[in-house]
């Protein structure tokens, strides 16, 4: 069993849908094939990698090695290489032969000087820094890249202004870190007034009457509208289309409909609902993660005062955790104006107690800090194969859920 923790995070495309899911490792070294096999394995990660391929790590070691590339299906991986694998001609000899079955590879390079030496036979992606992008590589050197036939993933990308940037000159594959970063110039007015949505949060939070949020709906038909896309657009079980609220009632139960309404607060911040939603999608995946993790702690999470239903509790802490960026308001201002539990309220404004301390870890996960996420989780008994199942099943369960 490997100790080195995998952190997955998705990958956009211009259009801000998840297009890649990014693998990164926590050890400082690159880890071996077989530790890295076994992990993404008892992840689970192969049915997310079935959907959405992963950006991997990848050493030129592994191309001399039987049947390590072949572990994975030609669609479920990019591998990710050093630029020191132009040194070794052996290596390019390899990634032409499995290109020609159909695997994809990148080469991670910052050294403008090589570019026009990479081989397109052997490589079909180049994975670049932003910054080293706009302000190191030469604008004919990047037009080369594009004219070349190669698909750019760009990584650090830590600034909605980069994004567009990157976007305009066709980069493929954005970082997505800048998601929960405040965007200056976006227009914050949201579909309903503040006092609306924060009134459903604090119906929501409080546990109120079915009644009293229908009411709501009923003064704003588009949220009806959207909750009904939302629902549909993930399987419940149920065997018919759900086509009214109160059939969403009927068929979810409480639970899951107070989940769904959680959720829903992220559809408002589009103008269009029908294009991608990643602040959505990355909220939902930090609850089910969050939900998760808590399970996976040992001895198991009793319900108490502070946690009277953990993973419930768990999964709005981490659905609620992005509002800040959401309504462009300081989480303690907007809390001021939540009753949310004790145990919530800590996690959210100060990183306080159990639930705090798993925020943090995957929000650490999510910047790159991956030795302090690491040791939180090490320190809460998660080992490296719950937490990737975490993930990979978080992941996958939010990529199902868009408004189309």
């Amino acid at each position: 069993m490997t100790d080195s923790y995998a952190f997955l995070r998705p990958l956009l495309a211009a259009n801000r849908a998840w297009v890649a899911i990014d693998w990164q490792n926590s050890a400082l070294e690159s880890i071996d094939s077989d530790s890295l096999t076994q992990l993404f394995n008892e992840a689970g990660a192969g049915a997310l990698a079935d959907k959405i391929p992963f950006v991997l790590p990848a050493s030129p070691e592994w191309l001399g090695k039987t049947g390590v590339i072949q572990k994975f299906t030609a669609k479920q991986v990019i591998f990710a290489l050093p630029s020191s694998t132009l040194e070794t001609p052996e290596a390019i000899r390899q990634c032409i032969l499995l290109r020609q079955e159909g695997y994809h590879f990148a080469l991670r390079t910052d050294n403008a000087e090589i570019i026009k030496q990479i081989p397109v036979a052997a490589f079909d992606y180049l994975q670049i820094d932003a910054g080293f992008a706009r302000h190191q590589l030469r604008a004919l050197d990047l037009s080369y890249t594009s004219d070349a036939g190669f698909r750019r993933i760009a990584t650090g990308v830590d600034a909605h202004e980069l994004f567009d940037w990157l976007a305009a000159r066709n980069f493929e594959v954005f970082d997505s870190r800048f998601v929960t970063v405040l965007d200056p110039f976006a227009d914050k007015k949201p579909d309903l007034t503040r006092l609306k949505l924060l009134k459903l949060l604090s119906l929501v939070a409080q546990d109120a009457d079915t009644r009293e949020i229908e009411e709501i709906f009923r003064e704003e038909p588009k949220l009806s509208y959207n909750l009904l896309r939302l629902v549909n657009s993930v399987a419940v079980g149920a065997k018919t289309t759900i086509g009214s609220f109160q059939q969403a009632i009927a068929i979810l139960g409480r639970r899951q409909l107070q989940r769904w309404l959680q959720l829903l607060i992220y559809a408002d911040q589009l103008a269009k609902s029908s294009e991608p939603n990643p602040l959505m999608q990355l909220a939902a995946a930090r609850g089910r993660q969050m939900e998760l993790l808590i399970a996976a702690i040992e001895p198991a999470i009793k319900p108490s005062q502070d946690l009277p239903e953990p993973a419930d509790t768990a999964f709005m802490t981490g659905i609620f955790s992005l509002l800040d960026v959401l309504l462009n308001m300081p989480m303690a201002e907007i809390l001021e104006a939540l009753p949310f539990q004790a145990a919530i309220r800590d996690a959210l404004d100060a990183k306080r107690g159990l639930l705090g301390q798993l925020l943090n870890a995957i929000i650490a996960g999510e910047t790159g800090e991956f030795t302090a996420a690491a040791t939180i989780l090490a320190t809460h008994g998660i080992s490296p194969a719950r937490h990737a199942k975490a993930q990979a099943a978080a992941l996958l369960w939010a990529s199902k859920i868009n408004l189309d």
